[in-house]
């Protein structure tokens, strides 16, 4: 066996890994949980059986507030109980970026008017945890019938960015994080300035609301923000959708190359946790949902300053293959031989024939990518570029995990 396995679930659109690093002190870093069935079809059945083996999760990473990486967490944390007596597996820290944790000063202990709870609880009551993807796809599960993430964590007392000493998870306060000797974890987003960005995305929200609202510690801001934030991103990830057709998978490699980026303008994609995994030699870049300028603008640091090589043994893409989140500049800076993407297919048009024309359109090495789902794409297809461009392609069914060794 390996000293480093990737299981990438099958999780829709969505993403959700289990890292595995190490043999006999293994350590398990679980990043995201797809939607909630991702959680109960595959992940439970794997996270129990971990836990029968006396494994425990050593981290949970929640990389940003949206249903496709979240909602399997919650469900998690429901079915888990308390840090204390975990029902399901011990998790020893998580990595949840919630209000409490943006930067403005809040009043600790003063109470809500009853008018500044309602329009908190009705912030609630708008949202939406989980979308029944089987069953009923038009049932959306309410605010009523779920639970935050933040309620969860605080009502099972987990160390919640206890790494962080409870602040924000940014790599702007601390770039490198070591949960072994052996096993780093180095920082690439979200930064002060995107944390300070999603912060005011969310206060203009309450500013419509009531101008002079109190900002403090109460736990219903936690719940509105997360339940805003998730229907803010269902909004924005169907818009993506719209400048992208399926002609464009017909166009020629050069014709992808020469289309003027779009970049992703979601702060909440943008404040998501992304981050390099260093185990001995290894290193394993996980981009999130993430920006690639602020990624570009990291790693361009780590270089001048360290002396950094940016070329990873293997590089999870950034959005499920969105155009608008992998740009040239970054693929110009940074590499690998192995290129994972995770989502079906079905939403946004992902992973966009820009994104694959930009990662398979470099020369000097053979690259690999690796899909958890069945993907059709001519790019893909075409063999004449296969043989040109040196790439080769592995595909999941979409019904089994996706297991890679390194």
């Amino acid at each position: 066996m390996s000293d480093i396995r990737i299981e990438a679930y099958p999780a829709l659109e969505g993403d959700c890994f289990l890292i595995s690093i190490g043999k006999k002190e293994k350590k398990n870093i679980l990043i995201d949980g797809g939607f909630a069935e991702t959680y109960h079809d595959y992940l439970k059945p794997k996270l129990i059986s971990m836990a029968e083996n006396g494994e425990e999760l050593s981290l949970v990473i929640v990389t940003h507030v949206d249903s496709d990486h979240i909602e399997g967490i919650i469900e998690l944390f429901k079915e888990n109980g308390s840090a204390e007596n975990p029902l399901i597996i011990p998790i020893s820290e998580v990595w949840h970026n919630s209000y409490r944790h943006l930067n403005s000063i809040k009043q600790k202990g003063e109470e809500l008017s009853s008018n500044e709870k309602d329009i908190l609880s009705g912030i609630i009551s708008q949202g939406c945890v989980a979308q029944s993807k089987k069953n009923d796809p038009n049932k959306d599960i309410s605010a009523k019938d779920g639970s935050t993430l933040a309620a969860l964590l605080y009502s099972g007392m987990y160390n919640w960015n206890s790494l962080y000493d409870g602040q924000a998870v940014n790599c702007d306060k601390k770039g490198l994080v070591s949960l072994t000797e052996d096993i780093n974890l180095r920082l690439l987003s979200p930064n002060s300035e995107s944390l300070k960005r999603l912060e005011k995305y969310w206060f203009k929200e309450l500013r419509k609301k009531k101008y002079d609202f109190k900002l403090t510690d109460n736990k219903l801001f936690d719940d509105a923000y997360e339940f805003y934030l998730l229907s803010q991103n269902d909004s924005q990830q169907n818009n993506e959708s719209i400048n992208v057709s399926y002609k464009d998978k017909k166009m020629s490699l050069d014709q992808l190359l020469s289309k003027k980026m779009s970049h992703d303008n979601s702060p909440a994609n943008g404040s998501s946790i992304s981050f390099i995994i260093e185990y001995k030699d290894k290193k394993l870049l996980f981009l999130a949902d993430s920006h690639p300028k602020s990624i570009h603008k990291e790693i361009q640091s780590l270089m001048d300053n360290f002396n950094y090589n940016p070329f990873f043994d293997i590089i999870k893409v950034s959005h499920h293959g969105s155009h608008r989140n992998t740009s040239a500049d970054l693929l110009s800076l940074i590499d690998s031989p192995f290129y994972l993407i995770s989502t079906n297919g079905e939403k946004n048009n992902h992973p966009n024939p820009e994104t694959i024309a930009r990662i398979i359109s470099r020369k000097g090495i053979e690259r690999h990518i690796i899909f958890n789902y069945p993907v059709n794409n001519e790019l893909l297809s075409n063999e004449e570029l296969r043989t040109e461009y040196k790439f080769s392609l592995e595909f999941s069914d979409g019904y089994q995990i996706k297991v890679i060794d390194l």
